[in-house]
């Protein structure tokens, strides 16, 4: 057991320096793609979570405090910070009390905090999220798509002017003709 845990320990500590080395060309995003496993099911779940903006996927809350990305150029890796919740209290006195737990909102006080912590794309097992129904794990690091500006917009060319380009007074009939005319 001592042998397993110091392992576990030296590869959190190679992956914590390969990181800190890089950290200096990580690049802030403000979303993260984070996959979510419902064990019960099997089914899994791609979920986007911007800063700031807590998500809730079946019993949990999943806020994301920062996510780094490393430049394409480098090896790939993506660092966030979550804080996941528990949507339902902790203890029920009665099993009326839980069946009616459901209508908790999801930022009592008394819900627990069951990760709080950095995640690691490429080391999902080395901060997990440890709970019996569901894992959840970054996949990467994004910012949001640029705002795309409209088509420009084409006028068609037709016979009638699209615009009133004579002078005010002067009637088209007026109009002196395209001829070369001599000037006195």
């Amino acid at each position: 057991m001592k042998i397993a845990s110091r392992l576990l320990a030296a590869t959190g500590l190679a992956a914590l320096v390969a990181l800190t080395a890089s950290a200096g060309t990580m690049a802030q995003k403000n979303q993260a793609t984070l996959r979510a496993l419902d064990k019960i099911t099997g089914r899994s779940t791609d979920i986007v979570v911007k800063v700031g903006e807590p998500v809730i996927y079946g019993s949990l809350r999943v806020e994301l405090k920062t996510c780094y990305q490393a430049p394409p150029e480098e090896i790939p890796e993506s660092a966030a910070f979550l804080r996941i919740a528990s949507t339902q209290p902790v203890a029920m006195e009665t099993m009326e009390a839980a069946v009616s737990a459901k209508d908790v909102p999801a930022d009592a006080a008394n819900n627990p905090v069951l990760f709080s912590g950095w995640m690691y794309a490429s080391s999902p097992g080395l901060n997990a999220l440890e709970h019996p129904v569901y894992d959840i794990w970054v996949i990467r690091c994004t910012a949001p798509d640029p705002v795309k500006l409209p088509e420009r917009v084409t006028i068609p060319e037709s016979v009638e002017p699209l615009y009133d380009d004579m002078p005010a007074g002067v009637t088209e009939t007026e109009t002196p003709p395209d001829e070369d005319m001599p000037i006195d």
